[in-house]
């Protein structure tokens, strides 16, 4: 055999077995590296798995500390934090004939007959005393005089300061200032003068709102959502058979300016439409037996057109009707209304922009010719004691002339 042939035969042999060896040695090195990825996907699978569980260990235990906290500090000892508001209360000079609350729920709600001054001086007060006692509670006051009390995220009490009523006595027996009586009314073609007297910011002081439910005709309350009575004094209404409206808080012109603040359960121009929808609906759950809605300030919102298009959709839904306060001449308020058909109204006279007998007389004469005019007419006016003996005196006197006390349903088209 040649050389050649010698030589190249063990270098096949050799590359041969090379190859053999090769090949042998490629699927360890897959199953290696296959093995090394599957340990560390299971490695990384039990770290989240332990992650999570130390995650969700922690969160329960934070929360069920936190709220076995707050139930022992808070609503285990809401008697006793009202206890020590009365105290506070009483130390400051207040009678029991000018404090009033009642319970709703885990909520205690005081009422106050006090001013601005007083209110400022009892919030200094609490923060003295509460804080000292209960550190876990946090007191906040708002521009409506209104103290807040928090245990956690949930209010606890509630303090509402009204102020007193100024008696202003009537003064028909005067003879400088003797009202003449009004002359009978003659309506054209036959028809009877219906007038509607609204009486808006009801729901912080119960006793002038009984007063205002006993007159002998009817009168159109309007309620605050989240005022400390409403709900009672929608209650005390319907079983008198009266209507009654909810007096809607909606964004002023001048928001967020001193005293521009429109209270809780307002409409905002920068609510999306959602927002709106369900803030309303949230104040309509609050009083279900309103039968529709005026607004509360809304000066600006009125004037929204996205805004009040929301405000529509929920009043058709519910059947609601809209009464536009007109706090604004550029007001859609009733143009809205009308598109979406709904039954609605305008006002036509603010009755008591001063706390004067006689010139809220004299601006329920003002309703009363213009009812004679167009044949109805729309007055609006506020819980003050001077109002009421406006109304009292004066409504014998309208009757006698043929005037007729409607409901305001009765004048919405």
């Amino acid at each position: 055999m040649p050389k050649s042939q010698k030589t190249r035969s063990p270098a096949k042999k050799s590359a041969s077995s090379r190859g053999r060896t090769s090949s042998a040695k490629r699927p360890a090195r897959s199953t290696r590296r296959k093995s090394r990825s599957a340990s560390r996907k299971k490695i990384f699978a039990v770290i989240i798995i332990l992650a999570a569980i130390a995650v969700s260990w922690g969160t329960f235990h934070y929360y069920k500390g936190k709220k076995a906290f707050v139930k022992h500090s808070c609503f285990r000892r809401q008697g006793e934090v009202t206890t020590t508001i009365l105290g506070v209360l009483f130390q400051e000079g207040f009678s029991r004939n000018n404090v009033t609350w009642q319970s709703y729920g885990i909520e205690t709600v005081f009422t106050l007959k006090a001013g601005e001054k007083k209110a400022q001086k009892v919030y200094r007060a609490l923060i003295k005393e509460l804080r000292c006692r209960y550190k876990n509670l946090e007191i906040k006051k708002n521009n409506h005089d209104v103290i807040r009390i928090y245990c956690g995220k949930r209010v606890t009490h509630k303090l509402a300061f009204v102020k007193p009523p100024t008696f202003i006595p009537y003064t028909e027996g005067k003879p400088e200032n003797k009202i003449v009586p009004i002359a009978p009314v003659k309506p054209a073609g036959g028809k009877v003068i219906k007038v509607a007297i609204v009486i808006d910011d009801i729901g912080y002081d119960l006793s002038i709102a009984r007063d205002l439910l006993s007159l002998p005709v009817p009168i159109t309350l309007s309620i605050f959502p989240f005022a400390p009575h409403s709900r009672e004094i929608a209650r005390e209404a319907r079983t008198k058979k009266h209507e009654i409206l909810m007096h809607l808080p909606m964004e002023p012109e001048g928001y967020p300016g001193k005293g521009k603040d429109p209270g809780p359960g307002a409409l905002y121009v920068k609510m999306c439409r959602k927002d709106v929808e369900k803030q309303l609906i949230a104040d309509l759950n609050r009083i279900p037996e309103v039968c529709g809605i005026n607004n509360h300030m809304g000066s600006r919102f009125t004037c929204d057109p996205k805004g009040m298009r929301a405000v529509m959709e929920v009043l058709k839904k519910r059947k609601k009707i809209f009464l536009d306060s007109r706090t604004i001449t550029k007001s859609i308020g009733s143009k809205m209304a009308r598109e979406a058909g709904i039954p609605t109204a305008s006002r036509d006279v603010f009755l008591d922009n001063t706390r004067d007998v006689k010139k809220i007389r004299q601006q329920l004469d003002h309703l009363v010719e213009i009812a004679k005019r167009k044949g109805y007419g729309i007055g609006i006016g506020h819980p003050h004691r001077a109002t009421y003996l406006a109304l009292k005196k004066a409504i014998p006197e309208y009757r006698k002339a043929g005037v007729k006390f409607v409901y305001i349903t009765s004048l919405t088209r």
